[in-house]
């Protein structure tokens, strides 16, 4: 996997936007390379990088993936590239068992000579989804017992082409816009940039266990110039800390020689962190936590949404859900199939709080929804046991959508 070449380009679609474009080849594709890019405002074109630093952190969770050694034809930071290498060591010692195709591949590039150190200070910037986690992140800056050691945040950084994908742009200036004027409102400045990664090959990386810090850091390595700092917000936090995409030992790695990765909040629960927001009216009233739907609504049905409308409805701000479309209906909680491990301990932590803050009929609807889920799940593997078996996958065929009838939330969520 080789990057070819890196170039500034004026954006196609926009004038005042800016694009820096990397040319990537792959050894298993040969003749048909893609172009990956970043877009930020045309006023910020003179920070972008020229290096290949922003390109290799983004081109690291595919070259794991693909097994496939990763050439820079474009020199990168000397401290990235040390960093890039423990990285890939430390994806292959975590995931040898559950996902033996992530590999350490050889990483071959040309360092870049040490750069002279700034006249002056640069910018620090957060990125900001709208989520609770880098809510959080921007609001927990301004206290020192919960800024966990990051400088002070001067700029937010929203990145279209992650949670809101590139062909809906609309759904991406509602976003920008609602998080613009949150920026405002707690005192920092906003930016918006846009990739094309999660459209290219890239998005074969497996973007929850391995990709995603990688592509954060990416985007504002690409403004490198610019930032001194870079924030990432840790993601929930409910036991030790567990392998995954933005981690504090990888994040930390991405860092070059003239600007700082920093993971924020390690080791703080998801539901103290949305309590910690009930004390933001700016955050209840730009509260984005929503990826079902791919927009900048939330959906106030998946998992994510009912987590975060019940821990807020235990916390007193029920009647403050500016950003959902209605308060979590009760019934349908005790109907949600909950599947994954990390969502079933995080209800199971809800419901004990429900029963410590006297809301006993949240705590019931919530235990009723993990014995549902429970069962569930072992009449799934019941009917995934006999689609394997011949002669009776018709079988297999015609249960699973009567199983899967109780659910108020679709089985892959």
């Amino acid at each position: 996997m080789d990057l070819v070449s890196v170039r500034l380009a004026e954006a196609p679609s926009d004038p005042r936007k800016a694009r820096l474009v990397a040319e990537v080849a792959y050894d298993d594709r040969p003749g048909r390379p893609e172009s990956w890019w970043i877009e930020v405002p045309a006023e910020h074109a003179g920070a972008l990088s020229v290096s290949g630093t922003p390109w290799l952190a983004a081109m690291l969770p595919l070259a794991a993936t693909l097994g496939q050694p990763l050439r820079l034809r474009v020199p990168a930071d000397a401290t990235l590239l040390a960093g890039a290498r423990r990285i890939l060591a430390t994806w292959a010692e975590w995931y040898r068992e559950r996902f033996p195709e992530i590999r350490e591949v050889p990483v071959e590039a040309d360092a870049l000579p040490a750069a002279p150190a700034a006249a002056s200070r640069r910018e620090v910037a957060g990125f900001f989804s709208g989520g609770v986690d880098s809510f959080y992140m921007a609001t927990a800056n301004e206290d020192p017992e919960r800024a966990g050691g990051l400088p002070r945040i001067d700029r937010l950084l929203t990145v279209w082409g992650f949670d809101v994908p590139l062909d809906a742009p609309e759904e991406f200036a509602r976003l920008r816009s609602s998080l613009a004027r949150a920026a405002g409102e707690l005192g920092r400045t906003h930016l918006d940039a846009a990739t094309n990664l999660r459209e290219t090959r890239f998005a074969q990386a497996r973007w929850g266990n391995l990709a995603h810090g990688c592509a954060l850091a990416a985007v504002g390595l690409a403004l490198e110039p610019m930032f001194e700092a870079l924030c990432i917000a840790g993601t929930h936090y409910d036991g030790p800390v567990k392998p995954w995409g933005s981690n504090p030992e990888t994040d930390a790695l991405l860092s070059t020689s003239s600007t700082r990765v920093f993971h924020h909040a390690c080791g703080v629960a998801r539901r103290e962190k949305t309590e910690w927001l009930t004390r933001s009216a700016t955050a209840l009233r730009h509260l984005h936590v929503c990826y079902k739907t791919r927009t900048a609504e939330n959906c106030g049905d998946c998992h994510k949404c009912y987590l975060t409308m019940l821990t807020l409805e235990l916390a007193g701000a029920g009647e403050r859900l500016e950003t959902f479309p209605r308060r979590a209906d009760l019934a349908r909680v005790a109907r949600m199939y909950i599947k994954s491990n990390a969502y079933t301990r995080l209800y199971r932590d809800l419901a004990e709080r429900a029963d410590a803050v006297g809301r006993p009929d949240v705590g019931r609807a919530i235990r009723r929804s993990l014995e549902r889920s429970a069962w569930l799940t072992r009449g799934l593997a019941a009917v995934d046991w006999l689609a394997a078996r011949r002669g009776l996958w018709r079988v297999a065929r015609a249960v699973r959508p009567r199983l899967l009838a109780t659910a108020l939330v679709r089985e892959k969520g």
